[in-house]
Formats: structure tokens, C-alpha cells, sequence
């Protein structure tokens, strides 16, 4: 995890490069209140080059920082988090190569509280992970139900950046066949509630979807999704990954353009 590569200093220099902790007063528009928050810059020398900021709410927020070899053992990389609860942006400047940032959560809208680290095929390279977090509390879901796709970042050497990892999603099916067939298309709902029975049938839909499968998930749903609402459910479903940025990546549709933070 990246928590555990942390260090807890207000700054921490490799190599001519500073990374320091800084506190500023900012203006909630949430709670319409002026809070505490923290912040970081990256220094070269006298000048700043990077500043992490921009997650609060709240009592305000946490920012941490530490190097790791990622990239391998003669690399060093910087790791920023700046999080509140359930929430975060993370960051990976790569200090080998000019301070280049190769990995910024924002960029695919994913951020919980912290970040996996992997070296899944051996090779010395280190893979993260994180979970799509668009659908917690979807249509009748409560958060703790809501499935939670999760994303496998491998880092490619010729755009110099950590992409979401195609390969990983496919994984993800070794046993979804047996998982589909499981479910009872005439199942009701449990207790009158229809988060289980939802959870249940996006949590198959999201597997094959980000595997690249989304007509083989339409067909999953609407054989064993049915109850009044399955329209506006598929609406609502639609709605959402039209601009998940993960989902658009593995279909190769276009980033939305966003305004910058």
C-alpha cells in the first residue's frame, strides 16, 4: 500500500529534489466554513515545479508523501496522497526521468483512501490498483453493497505513464459463467429491498463490461434483471459509464475534457 511507504515528516529531499508539507486556510463551499487543509510542493532547487493540492472537506484533509522503486531498483519515485474519508487523490512523480508525473488518480477519476502495489508477472515493475468507485450508492444500493470494479494500472514505458491494464480485466472472468448462472432470474427481492438483487446483477454487468464483453452484460441483465425499474436502471447505468473515464479507455473512446483543478 502506498500508506505504509509514507513518512512522517513535513519534508523529504532525494537527488536535488524537495518534496515539502505545507498548511493554508481555504473557503468549504460544502459547509461554508474557512477549514485547516494541507498541501504539498515538489522543489528543484529554489523553484517549485509541482504542488499536490485540492482534496478537502470538511474538518479539512491529510496529505502524505514518500519515495518507492517502482519502476525498479535503480529508479526512485515520489508518491503524494492527499485524502479525506473515502476519498483521495494519489500521485506518482517519477524522479528518474525529470519529474515526470506517470500517474495521477484525478486523470481516471478513481481515488479512495489509499493505493495497492502489485509486481504481478515479475518482472520488477511495480503494477497499482484501484477500485471504480462511480457506483457506491447506485439506485437502491447503499455504499457498502455497490460493486467496485477494480482497475489494475501497469506501466507503459513509451507513454511514460501507468494505463489501466486490459489483460486484468479479463482476468476478472475466470469465473464469472459460474457466477452468472447462480443467480435465479425470478429471485425476488430480500426483504422488500431491491439493493442486494441490483448488486448482485451490476456487480456481473461491470465485470463483463470493463472486460470488453458489454454485449454479453446487456444480455446477462436483461435475462435476470426484472423488476419494474430495469429501464430506468439501464438508463441510469448508461448514464454513468458514458463518462467513466476507465470504461471509455478500454473502448477507446476519447477523454472527456475536463477543467483543470
Amino acid at each position: 500500500m502506498f500508506s505504509n511507504l509514507f513518512v512522517a515528516v513535513d519534508s523529504i529531499s532525494f537527488n536535488g529534489y524537495e518534496i515539502i508539507r505545507l498548511y493554508k486556510t481555504v473557503h468549504d463551499k460544502v459547509t461554508r466554513s474557512d477549514i485547516p487543509v494541507s498541501y504539498a510542493i515538489l522543489r528543484s532547487g529554489a523553484r517549485t515545479i509541482a504542488t499536490f493540492e485540492g482534496v478537502y472537506f470538511g474538518l479539512g484533509n491529510d496529505t502524505r508523501f514518500g519515495f518507492a522503486s517502482l519502476l525498479g531498483a535503480e529508479t526512485r519515485q515520489l508518491l503524494v496522497s492527499q485524502t479525506i474519508p473515502h476519498h483521495g487523490r494519489h500521485w506518482i512523480v517519477d524522479l528518474s526521468s525529470k519529474a515526470t508525473t506517470v500517474f495521477d488518480s484525478k486523470e481516471w477519476h478513481l481515488g479512495q483512501e489509499d493505493v495497492c502495489i502489485h509486481d504481478f508477472d515479475g518482472d520488477g515493475v511495480q503494477e497499482i490498483s484501484l477500485a471504480v468507485t462511480s457506483f457506491w450508492g447506485f439506485g437502491a444500493m447503499s455504499m457498502a453493497e455497490s460493486p467496485m470494479p477494480c482497475v489494475v494500472f501497469k506501466y507503459d514505458a513509451t507513454a511514460r505513464k501507468y494505463m489501466p491494464d486490459k489483460a486484468a480485466f479479463a482476468g476478472a472472468l475466470s469465473s464469472i459463467d459460474e457466477d452468472a448462472q447462480r443467480i435465479d432470474p425470478d429471485e425476488n427481492p430480500r426483504g422488500g429491498s431491491n439493493g442486494p438483487y441490483l448488486a448482485m446483477r451490476l456487480d456481473v454487468f461491470l465485470r463483463y463490461a470493463y472486460a470488453g464483453r458489454e454485449n454479453d452484460g446487456w444480455s446477462f441483465f436483461d435475462e435476470t434483471y426484472n423488476l419494474n425499474d430495469k429501464e430506468d436502471v439501464k438508463r441510469g447505468i448508461k448514464r454513468i459509464l458514458e463518462t467513466e473515464p476507465v470504461y471509455r479507455y478500454v473502448y477507446g473512446l476519447q477523454p472527456l475534457k475536463r477543467h483543470a483543478s
